[in-house]
């Protein structure tokens, strides 16, 4: 997984609490980064790769219930999972019917494409990652989101369930090529398993628009370093600019 050369040094001036960290999928067994030697759901592993540094996960590391392994092609659905019944059972949906609809709109990847996850920091990064996931707050959400539809015109949406919460963060984003976020507090397993606090921006850019949103955030500042100028004053700013263009394009 040799990396390709790619310069982040522009998310410095985010000064994320928690790194970024970047995800590969994989057949062949990484060279050179430890196995994770303890047992964690999907969505902890990001958390995990913050804290600790770089590791893989294998074939045989997956224990939530057989859904991980479902996103990821390893193995076929589980009946009791995609029948609905263990959701509706749950009190996760209204009932058995509801939650088996739920599982047409998960993303996975093709089937049998992946042996390996691979998960490390920014910091650490020695391969080109499938996804960046960014936690950010709101302030740093903000250019984080437009870093895409700045150069594009493309609206930049979230697509999620309250459950598997994992398939929208790690696999929708490479499956897709489109940006995806996930706001903490919505995600019911992520809320059980206490992972992050309510209302962080985890921002999803798949290989297919790193170097984009990388170029782009070159000229995309973060925040502001003044508070802004209230409504009147706004509107005077905008008017006066359209009036100016007005003249300009007048025949």
């Amino acid at each position: 997984m040799s990396p390709k050369k790619r310069d982040y040094s522009v998310l410095d001036k985010f000064r994320f609490e928690r790194k970024p960290v970047g995800v590969k999928f994989t057949i062949t067994r990484p060279e050179g980064i430890k196995h994770l030697e303890k047992e964690l759901n999907f969505c902890e592993m990001l958390k995990e790769a913050q804290e600790n540094g770089a590791f893989y996960v294998g074939p045989d590391d997956w224990v939530c219930v057989g859904v991980e392994q479902m996103i990821l092609g390893m193995k076929d659905p589980e009946p009791i999972l995609v029948s609905g019944l263990f959701g509706g059972d749950e009190g996760l949906f209204k009932d058995a019917s509801s939650c088996r609809a739920m599982y047409q709109y998960l993303p996975r990847m093709p089937k049998d494409s992946v042996r390996y996850v691979v998960f490390a920091p920014l910091d650490k990064l020695t391969f080109d990652p499938d996804v960046l996931v960014l936690t950010a707050d709101v302030t740093q959400a903000q250019a984080l989101l437009r870093s895409i539809n700045y150069s594009t015109g493309e609206p930049f949406v979230s697509k999620a369930t309250p459950v598997v919460a994992c398939s929208w963060i790690y696999v929708y984003p490479v499956v897709s090529g489109e940006l995806n976020y996930y706001i903490t507090g919505l995600g019911l397993g992520m809320q059980a398993l206490d992972i992050f606090p309510p209302g962080l921006f985890l921002i999803s850019v798949p290989f297919q628009l790193l170097s984009t949103m990388l170029e782009n955030l070159k000229e995309i500042p973060v925040g502001r370093s003044e508070p802004p100028p209230g409504g009147p004053a706004h509107r005077q700013r905008v008017n006066q600019l359209m009036a100016d263009m007005r003249k300009k394009t007048a025949a």
